[in-house]
């Protein structure tokens, strides 16, 4: 790299990745026709994008192979020929490489130290944030991106546990009705010892892929690149028996969920039903469980199907240890939502 290297060699750099035509990463990427496989394999191109981790996180140890993007997409860098020195994650650089392909996961394989310049550290790129129900894919593979989303407060649930396989570990979450696999590579030094089904988070990770076979289209993952990137959400409830919701009215079939917090003393179990216009009991969303929560509920009845559109009412009780009881209730409106 320029920072690294004597005047000589930079300028002899400089030449070398002058010579090929400057591309997006969108464009050195490209799948136009979709058949799973890049339409440049096989081309030397120049990209300009920044590090979104560092430049052995995925290596093994032995040369090079991290994430870079730029404001049309990402992609992997990898290479076995270039020695493990320091790229850092907000890097800018300009690299000249192979588009080449690795179980679907597109990359670009420079040759040598002299196809990488580095250009200033404007620092880590905002990630692109995930929406409810959404799944990684082509589109999102080689982003940072975020799962769930705290300005919301929209998380992500365990769906399994950390499974150990090839150097790392995989596990899958609940986005809303997708389920997203999660992958540990082992050189990040992620503890998953706390991560069991139930648990709720905010994960950040690179889009990724392991897909062996033709035509390239399943295997999407999501790499989290320090143990920062899996933050265990732990909502602190109030002591007071209270009932509350928002995103009411909400339209399941749209993708939207409604929030509600239930809390009260430590010592009560509580259930909430939800009950149709006609006094039916239609979902069991809690069953005389002990302290309070936040949830998150997508309009479901306990058949896993989509609730008909109206008015529902929500009853929240709560039973104490000498058996006394105290209710409350909500009414929510599942919607159709006009755009």
């Amino acid at each position: 790299m320029v920072r690294t290297l004597p005047a000589a060699a930079v300028l002899l750099m400089a030449g070398s990745i002058s010579a090929q035509p400057l591309l997006t990463v969108a464009e050195a990427r490209v799948d136009a026709d979709g058949d799973g496989l890049p339409d440049r394999m096989g081309e030397v191109v120049t990209i300009e994008a920044t590090a979104t981790c560092n430049g052995t996180l995925f290596s093994g140890g032995s040369g090079l192979s991290f994430y870079v993007q730029d404001a049309t997409a990402g992609i992997n860098v990898y290479s076995s020929a270039v020695p493990g020195f320091s790229i850092d994650t907000g890097d800018s650089l300009r690299i000249t490489g192979e588009i080449t392909q690795y179980n679907g996961l597109t990359e670009i394989k420079p040759d040598s130290e002299y196809d990488l310049e580095y250009l200033g550290s404007p620092g880590e790129p905002e990630p692109s944030q995930m929406v409810i129900h959404q799944d990684v894919s082509e589109s999102l593979e080689g982003l940072l991106l975020a799962l769930g989303d705290r300005s919301t407060q929209q998380w992500v649930t365990v769906a399994s546990h950390p499974s150990q396989a090839g150097g790392g570990y995989n596990f899958e979450v609940w986005n809303g009705q997708a389920a997203v696999s999660i992958r540990v590579d082992e050189g990040t030094g992620i503890d998953v010892s706390g991560i069991e089904p139930g648990v709720r988070l905010y994960i950040y990770g690179l889009g990724g892929q392991y897909d062996s076979e033709p035509p390239y289209e399943t295997g999407y993952q999501l790499l989290p690149r320090s143990q920062s990137d899996l933050q265990v959400y732990s909502p602190s409830v109030p002591g007071q028996f209270h009932l509350t919701v928002w995103d009411n009215p909400f339209s399941p079939r749209a993708g939207e969920s409604m929030h509600l917090e239930y809390g009260g003393p430590d010592d009560c179990r509580f259930s909430l039903t939800v009950f149709d216009r006609a006094g039916r009991s239609v979902a069991q969303l809690v069953d005389s469980r002990y302290g309070g929560d936040v949830m998150m509920w997508d309009g479901r009845d306990d058949n896993d199907e989509w609730l008909p559109v109206g008015p529902y009412v929500l009853l929240l009780q709560a039973v104490g240890p000498d058996g006394g009881r105290m209710t409350t209730t909500e009414t929510v409106v599942i919607a159709e939502r006009l755009d």
